[in-house]
């Protein structure tokens, strides 16, 4: 049920009800309000107080304005029916007297204060209540301006409207820092800068073996021989202390494409590398 329509509902509870007048307790049924029915289109039948002023298999209930009133609760009203620019459905299976239809407006209709949909009853005269119409709704809608730009990278997402997103993505060879997607706000903001893409870094070294994601690895065993943006690695140099050869770790930090080499570093020669492995910096014990 549409938001609003548990107001409307209490609103036509009298409908259809026994209410008479009497000692017992007050009326709940509203008097009877010819002229505003009539102005709604609503043929008011005959007027009561209880079940006995009624002939046939007629009764004494509730009938909005019409107030109680002779009618046959087992008469339906038609069913299925056409609202402009709206979409009726039955809020339940039965389309006898008191039954309710939910009226939605269709998109880019409202009804005149706002809501996107009401409530309307069949009647003692078998017609369906008049629910306000669903006219067009003029509200401006909230759109953003086109996303923000991200060197090295593009957006996709053609909705600017409030609410869309546009999810960005990196060139190949570049990695992406920050939220993958901006949502366009009410206040027609986005929800915040681009993402930002950075390169790969190229590792600097040939001829040795460096720390990189927990794992000690050859140059040739890292893909492509590049690691990411801010990521860590770690390079081996020799200690200076004339009493004993040994290595000490040396980090580095990839940003923006670049990787520097620690300047303790001293890369192997090809001789160095191919005649004495074992001897290469990374490979002597620790200090």
């Amino acid at each position: 049920m549409p938001h609003g329509a548990p107001l409307l509902l209490l609103l036509l509870l009298p409908w259809g009800s026994h209410c008479t007048t009497g000692t017992d307790g007050p009326n709940l049924c509203p008097a009877r309000r010819e002229e505003p029915a009539e102005g709604t289109g609503q043929t008011c039948q005959r007027t009561c107080t209880q079940d006995r002023d009624c002939s046939g298999r007629r009764q004494c209930l509730c009938d909005g304005d019409c107030g109680l009133s002779c009618v046959t609760p087992s008469r339906t009203c038609p069913w299925p029916v056409q609202i402009d620019n709206a979409e009726p459905r039955l809020a339940q299976a039965s389309r006898s007297f008191g039954a309710l239809m939910e009226v939605t407006c269709q998109p880019g209709f409202r009804l005149s204060k706002g809501e996107g949909a009401a409530l309307s009853r069949c009647q003692g005269d078998r017609k369906w209540s008049l629910p306000a119409p669903c006219e067009r709704d003029l509200t401006p809608a909230s759109f953003c301006g086109p996303p923000p730009e991200t060197s090295n990278g593009f957006h996709s997402g053609a909705s600017y409207r409030a609410g869309g997103e546009v999810r960005y993505k990196c060139k190949r060879g570049y990695r992406l820092e920050g939220p993958e997607t901006i949502r366009c706000q009410e206040n027609q903001e986005w929800s915040g800068p681009a993402p930002t893409c950075h390169p790969r870094c190229v590792v600097p070294a040939q001829r040795s073996r460096v720390l990189y994601q927990g794992r000690k690895l050859w140059i040739q065993e890292i893909p492509q021989g590049q690691v990411q943006h801010g990521e860590i690695v770690t390079f081996y140099c020799r200690s200076q202390n004339q009493t004993q050869s040994c290595s000490y770790p040396a980090p580095s930090r990839c940003f923006d494409g670049l990787l520097p080499l620690p300047a303790c570093y001293d890369e192997p020669t090809w001789l160095q590398y191919q005649l004495f492995p074992k001897r290469v910096v990374s490979e002597i014990h620790p200090c």
